[in-house]
């Protein structure tokens, strides 16, 4: 979940950049003339693309719309694909505290001032943890919810990757991360700020409460790289165990940069959100 540093140094940079192969025309996922909502005083930034069933989808940490920009042209095919930048992300205004439960909680005013219902929610590393936490808190409104290489605390790492964590720093991250937030956060300034508040977020014991799995009455597919180098595959698993209502996909020789392959995880997806 773009938890640890070395996941931003062996993950694709095409996330952050937002370049896209596989549309037919180029088009600049995280910057093409999307609309804002004000929620808490707070301006966040969405696109929308297709019709059909909503489908939300929530990028991981650091990141933005353009995580998902390899997988948004065929998904909106089939589904009313609406990506939003998180609080404090991409083009979203920032604001000074990051955590899960503050993200879930703007999540949940999102969909209540978009009148949106019967969502479908694809939650990407911090975005599946943040999409948990909305399926539990908004169950009235989430039909189905993909977990994206997400977990429920950060012990969830290797005892190296959390040390590495505890000692991040703002210069330690390639300065590709630093360049696609300055082009387009409306605080380009607290670049700095934004990143030891992730790191903040990232060191809290709890991100989800594992008590709440058994009561998620959402349709849960578990997403998971069999290769991923952050999130054990047991803890994967355990996670999956917990829930009512889960489905568990590992696909084979993804690690943890799933929606960068759409011809892997695409036909999952859509399976998945397209049966009854």
């Amino acid at each position: 979940m773009k938890l640890f540093v070395y996941a931003f140094l062996v993950c694709s940079l095409s996330f952050v950049i937002g370049h896209n192969m596989y549309a037919q025309e180029p088009i600049d996922y995280g910057s093409n003339h999307g609309n804002y909502v004000t929620i808490n005083d707070t301006d966040v930034y969405y696109e929308v693309y297709g019709n059909g069933q909503p489908t939300l989808l929530l990028h991981g940490g650091l990141g933005s719309i353009s995580d998902f920009a390899n997988v948004i042209p065929e998904l909106s095919e089939q589904f009313k694909i609406i990506a939003l930048d998180s609080p404090g992300h991409g083009r979203s205004q920032h604001i000074d505290t990051l955590s899960y439960t503050i993200l879930s909680d703007y999540l949940v005013a999102f969909l209540d001032k978009l009148n949106l219902e019967n969502v479908n929610i694809i939650g990407y590393s911090d975005g599946a943890i943040v999409g948990m936490l909305v399926s539990h808190k908004a169950s009235d409104k989430i039909d189905k919810l993909v977990f994206g290489a997400g977990a429920l605390n950060p012990k969830a790492s290797t005892p190296e990757g959390l040390d590495l964590l505890r000692t991040l720093r703002p210069e330690m991250l390639p300065k590709a991360f630093a360049i696609a937030y300055k082009n387009k956060s409306p605080n380009p300034e607290l670049w700095e700020d934004f990143v030891m508040a992730s790191k903040k977020m990232w060191l809290d014991e709890v991100w989800i409460p594992s008590e709440i799995l058994p009561h998620i009455n959402s349709e849960v597919l578990i997403l998971s790289g069999d290769r991923d180098p952050f999130i054990p595959l047991h803890h994967t698993i355990e996670i999956y165990n917990q829930l009512a209502n889960g489905e568990l996909c590992v696909v084979p020789k993804l690690q943890h940069d799933l929606f960068n392959h759409p011809e892997s995880v695409n036909p999952v997806l859509i399976r998945f959100l397209s049966d009854d």
